[in-house]
């Protein structure tokens, strides 16, 4: 049974002495690693999943941000993978638009922890499948989508 233990961090800065206590085998971000001003093929292609063009004002500071903390953790030695959380989680067949189904569907699959204890955000959520991205590329069951300009990470189907 996997273990989910949750921490809603706000700064890249919370987020880098946490992960510096953890210092995970590979740090999953669900957040463009590299931004360079225009849309990347790896968003395009999974557009289908509703990954959204990075050059929307909204998406464009999730990029900007994803790609400075990027920077840091690997100045600082982390091992990064981009992920699109909401991609895995349709992929992996865990997907609902009401967060409690998606919980409810995680917990119909063994995990434990924060997850059986409360309801959480979405952004929670998207971290679970973030982390179970990680896990699952650890255990080489993952496919590479884009190219130099960007690569995200996605559960092998």
């Amino acid at each position: 049974m996997k273990h989910v233990s949750l921490r809603v961090l706000h700064s890249n800065q919370e987020i880098m002495d946490n992960l510096k206590k953890v210092h995970p085998e590979l740090t999953a971000v669900d957040a463009p690693l590299i931004y360079n001003g225009r849309n990347r093929g790896c968003d395009a292609e999974l557009s289908r999943y509703g990954a959204l063009p990075v050059t929307l004002r909204g998406m464009e500071v999730l990029a900007r941000r994803g790609s400075s903390l990027a920077e840091d953790l690997s100045r600082e030695g982390f091992r990064l993978i981009e992920v699109y959380a909401i991609a895995s989680a349709k992929i992996l067949g865990f997907y609902d638009r009401d967060n409690q189904v998606v919980q409810k569907n995680l917990l119909s699959s063994g995990l434990s922890g924060d997850i059986e204890k409360r309801f959480l955000s979405r952004d929670e959520l998207d971290a679970v499948f973030s982390a179970i991205t990680a896990f699952l590329h650890l255990k080489n069951s993952t496919e590479e989508v884009g190219d130099d300009e960007g690569r995200i990470i996605i559960p092998k189907v």
